[in-house]
């Protein structure tokens, strides 16, 4: 049985661009599940203390977290990868060496919500 809801890459992408409008299909960020461990991609910074610009001087735009079980920090979800662009973040390895692109088409990954 198919837990993931999107049929299409582009169908993912189109809804991240960086402006918020549900409306019109847009949002901030995605809850998932992949393999067990639940994720959260992100439009922006959900902390005030991340920076906002990667060492090579681009913007920062998406962030990729995992949820925190420990909670030792205070905070929900411990940062896994920044990336200045949509490609960037599709083709970051740092959810356990897979392509972000198949980790968010992948049967199995279950969406938990979007806001």
């Amino acid at each position: 049985m198919r837990k993931n809801e999107y049929k299409s890459l582009e169908e993912f992408t189109s809804q991240y661009i960086g402006v918020w409008g549900p409306s019109d299909g847009h949002w901030f960020g995605l809850d998932f599940i992949y393999k067990g461990v639940e994720y959260r991609f992100h439009t922006w910074a959900m902390y005030k203390d991340e920076r906002k610009i990667l060492p090579d001087g681009r913007k920062i735009v998406f962030r990729l977290y995992r949820k925190n079980e420990e909670d030792i920090s205070g905070k929900d979800y411990v940062l896994l990868g920044e990336f200045a662009t949509m490609e960037d973040a599709l083709d970051s390895t740092c959810i356990e060496g897979t392509p972000f692109r198949e980790i968010i088409m992948d049967d199995d990954t279950e969406l938990q919500g979007q806001d």
